[in-house]
């Protein structure tokens, strides 16, 4: 991927609008936790997961599995248009997914989840031409959040979400806004580093028109509109590269109640090395 970015040739077909991109990529830089950074993503989840296990609301249980995906955070990449690739590069740092402000969706978690505490982390997810309202030219992003929440049976969330199933729509008709799924005692590490990956799939809405049976998993799916997922190729993932931009795995992550303090014990450990290079620098010393 660095690669790419920093050799680009003419028969590529993407380039990155920032040039700020291939410096969150380098492993050396991993230390103040960019979103985009694989050793910052590896290093960021050992921590998470051994806090997490280590909580003893978690111990306790019971333990669920949130995803909300509400349409009103679903925005065009806004890189479409016969332009060159640097002019689709730049109108897609600017565009608005990349301007997208995920305290908005933090918020909108916050508030249905109520009194139940929670840790989690925001997520984009790239929908091939696809908007909230159907078709379209162009793709989209959808900002969403996956939440460990714990204290409450599955039933109780469920219930406790449905105001917020109901003000929301997801990014496509017939499809819940918001999804809950009791997770086993022994199965929090592996929901909770679920969350905490970068994004692997591209999201296409496709209309089968009859009855169709996955030949891996036997899954039939009956005639309608379904979601299908791709692996992202280079160009995809140098997209969303853009559009994750210079965001902070710390300012991704959050919390409620005592999900709050966990995030925070989180986050201070992770930029444990951040902070030591912090206070080396010239102007921390003439303080």
């Amino acid at each position: 991927m660095g690669n790419y970015i920093a050799r680009p040739r003419d028969d590529h077909a993407v380039s990155p609008g920032s040039p700020f991109v291939l410096d969150t990529l380098r492993p050396e830089h991993a230390f103040w936790l960019p979103a985009n950074n694989v050793e910052a993503r590896i290093a960021f989840a050992e921590i998470a997961v051994e806090h997490v296990l280590a909580h003893e609301g978690i111990q306790i249980g019971p333990v669920c599995f949130v995803t909300i995906t509400p349409a009103v955070c679903a925005l065009p990449v806004g890189d479409v248009g016969p332009v060159t690739r640097e002019v689709k590069a730049f109108r897609r740092t600017i565009g608005p997914a990349a301007r997208f402000n995920v305290r908005e969706l933090q918020q909108i978690a916050r508030q249905g989840m109520g009194d139940v505490p929670f840790i989690g982390i925001i997520e984009a997810a790239l929908y091939h031409r696809w908007s909230p309202a159907g078709r379209c030219w162009g793709d989209w992003i959808s900002w969403h959040c996956h939440l460990l929440a714990w204290g409450a049976h599955q039933w109780e969330l469920t219930a406790a979400l449905a105001p917020l199933r109901a003000r929301h729509r997801s990014m496509r008709e017939g499809l819940a806004s918001v999804h809950v799924q009791a997770v086993p005692e022994d199965d929090v590490a592996r929901q909770f580093l679920y969350a905490l990956k970068a994004p692997q799939k591209l999201y296409r809405v496709e209309y089968f028109k009859r009855p169709w049976r996955n030949p891996s998993t036997g899954e039939v799916k009956q005639p309608g509109w379904h979601t299908q997922k791709d692996w992202l190729r280079t160009g995809q993932r140098i997209r969303l590269l853009d559009i994750i931009g210079e965001r902070l795995l710390n300012n991704l992550l959050f919390g409620n109640r005592e999900g709050t303090d966990l995030a925070h014990a989180i986050c201070n450990e992770a930029l444990g090395p951040f902070h030591a290079w912090e206070r080396q620098q010239s102007y921390a010393q003439r303080r």
